[in-house]
């Protein structure tokens, strides 16, 4: 897996050509199949949607994770006003519908 020359405590998304995302900050993995996946992040709960998703790297102690195959969206949680991480259940009951 690539090394990031990130400080831990960051949250990078970086997605090249819709087929290949790569996070920092992973602190949790959620759920995962071949059409969603959902972690926690340390910026909040993101949930990627796509097709024929495989995870090809992890590694949670470094917070780093790479996803491969056909991105459709993505979306985060909200964060409250301090930057705290606001756990919504709406949230996930929205992207498991």
């Amino acid at each position: 897996m690539e090394q990031y020359p990130l400080d831990q405590g960051t949250h990078k998304v970086e997605i090249l050509q819709r087929e290949s995302v790569r996070l920092t900050g992973v602190i949790h993995v959620e759920s995962f199949d071949e059409r969603q996946v959902v972690v926690e992040t340390e910026m909040g709960m993101l949930a990627l949607m796509g097709e024929e998703f495989h995870i090809t790297g992890l590694d949670l102690e470094k917070g780093q994770m790479i996803l491969e195959g056909m991105l459709l969206s993505l979306e985060y949680s909200s964060l409250d006003r301090g930057g705290s991480r606001h756990r919504d259940g709406n949230f996930l009951q929205r992207i498991f519908r």
